[in-house]
């Protein structure tokens, strides 16, 4: 693991370019390490778990998830970034709000395994009254009390050899792995919103390029029209750009559907209803990812080192690692202490006549040592069940670290692989244009027939598209590969 130390320095700084629409100075950092300070749930539902963070308490949720129960959006604001749809995303998807009970339900069974160290005290009282008759001459005698038993008890388990122990650690660690998932679920949830906001910029650039479509088709249409009412294009010509228009037409119909549905995936992925007025900037203008300057083995070792689920299954390791010594331990006999101290009260009245109190105080303790020698072999298939379990966690690991590479290895090669289309497809979007221009002014001078110029026009049409497509492949590649790295970028923010 020493090698990783100088990656993770080089990596950081290219995926804050390759996330350049992230808001800045936001960061998930899940490292690998011992915690010292008591660890306890994340402060809120869209606030990462940060191990070094101290905490004695468990903090109750923000305000906007006690008083809301269904999604918000700030009223004053009318056009979303991508780092406010980040924001609205981590407040309102119920995914994050599970993951952060889950973690606080994980920190209350670690305070419950602590309970064990502490003495358990508890009070019992008995009273009621009693008749007793003794025949007697010359009279009988009648005596009536009342009787009240107050005692205090306590009992203490003072050595177990490692038991409490044992189950804390687990407890913990459990803890640990509920965090760390938390944290990569809060990545998940901006991985989802990031893909849902390029996907409408996309779909909205598809609708821009097919009003230009529309656009220039009308304009050869109109053109074939002039020339054919001069008597220099045929009719046939005329019908052809009228089919071209009609396509174009249905063309932008098309794209405002993929519009609609886009916005309607967004919304799902901010956990917003379909219908919220949620309007995003435009991401036309806006800086690309550049090439990438590191390797591929380096962002895989940075991702085996900081990747939130990869520490949580090792939390998940250590937790099998402690139940094992808990069963272990089970064999060992324990040592405790047990005491009580109360009073019996008498309070009596003899043929009615009333006689003074009597209170007897008493008390006990003593010490206890409890040996079970054999239960069956119930405790060596314990034993066996714990070691069977903490190996099936470092086989789930393993499994995790393989696909975690592969998901690096993928997603690297896939963003390369956006950059160089997206190259081709603005070189291919310039020549498509130059062409229909050149075929444009031959139509205009008789020099070229209009198929030639409706080929032209067809091929900048797809041109259009297919720079809007590899733009956006080349954003959503960029957020895969920061996921796949464990990098996603969550903002503080409030």
């Amino acid at each position: 693991m020493g090698r990783f130390a100088r990656p993770v320095k080089e990596i950081r700084p290219w995926l804050g370019l390759a996330l350049v629409l992230l808001a800045s100075g936001c960061g998930i950092r899940a490292v690998l390490q011992a915690w010292d300070p008591l660890p306890l749930a994340p402060e809120a539902p869209d606030r990462s778990w940060t191990p070094e963070e101290p905490s004695t308490e468990l903090r109750a949720p923000t305000d906007a998830w006690q008083q809301s129960s269904g999604a918000t959006l700030p009223a004053e604001q009318k056009t979303y970034d991508l780092p406010a749809v980040v924001d609205v995303a981590l407040r309102n998807n119920p995914e994050t709000r599970r993951a952060w009970e889950d973690s606080r339900a994980a920190a209350a069974r670690y305070g419950r395994s602590l309970s064990a160290y502490y003495p358990e005290v508890g009070v019992e009282a008995t009273a009621g009254p009693s008749r007793f008759l003794f025949q007697n001459d010359p009279q009988p005698i009648t005596i009536k009390q009342n009787e009240l038993q107050p005692q205090i008890e306590l009992t203490w388990t003072l050595l177990d050899f490692g038991r409490r122990a044992s189950t804390a650690e687990a407890s913990r660690q459990r803890l640990l792995a509920a965090n760390f998932a938390f944290n990569r679920k809060m990545q998940d949830v901006v991985f989802a919103a990031q893909r849902a906001y390029f996907a409408l910029d996309a779909a909205k650039g598809m609708q821009r390029a097919a009003e230009k479509n529309l656009e220039l088709a009308r304009s050869v249409r109109e053109a074939a029209e002039e020339r054919a009412a001069l008597g220099l294009a045929t009719q046939p010509d005329v019908l052809l750009t009228r089919q071209v228009d009609a396509k174009a037409v249905y063309d932008l119909e098309n794209a405002r559907v993929l519009v609609s549905d886009a916005q309607a995936a967004l919304a799902l992925a901010l956990g917003v209803p379909a219908n919220a007025p949620l309007e995003i900037a435009d991401l036309e203008s806006q800086p690309l990812p550049r090439n990438l300057s590191v390797a591929v083995d380096d962002v895989i070792d940075a991702a085996l080192q900081q990747r939130p689920d990869l520490a949580a299954r090792m939390a998940q390791i250590r937790a099998g690692e402690a139940a094992v010594e808990k069963a272990r331990a089970d064999f060992l006999p324990t040592i405790g202490f047990s005491g009580s101290y109360g009073e019996d009260i008498w309070r009596y009245r003899i043929n009615g006549a009333p006689r003074d109190d009597v209170a007897s105080p008493d008390y006990a303790y003593m010490f206890n040592f409890d040996w079970d020698l054999f239960k069956g072999f119930d405790r060596v298939n314990a034993v066996r069940e714990a070691e069977a379990e903490r190996d099936a966690a470092r086989a789930e690991l393993a499994n995790l670290q393989l696909e975690a590479t592969a998901a690096v290895w993928k997603a690297y090669f896939n963003y390369r692989a956006a950059r160089k289309k997206l190259d081709y497809a603005e070189s291919l979007l310039r020549a498509s244009q130059d062409a229909y221009d050149a075929n444009r002014e031959g139509y205009g001078l008789g020099l070229n027939t209009i198929v030639e110029l409706l080929t032209g026009e067809r091929d900048l049409a797809n041109a259009r598209y297919l720079v809007v497509q590899t733009r956006a492949e080349l954003l959503t590649r960029s957020a895969e590969l920061a996921w796949a790295a464990g990098a996603m970028e969550v903002g503080t923010l409030r």
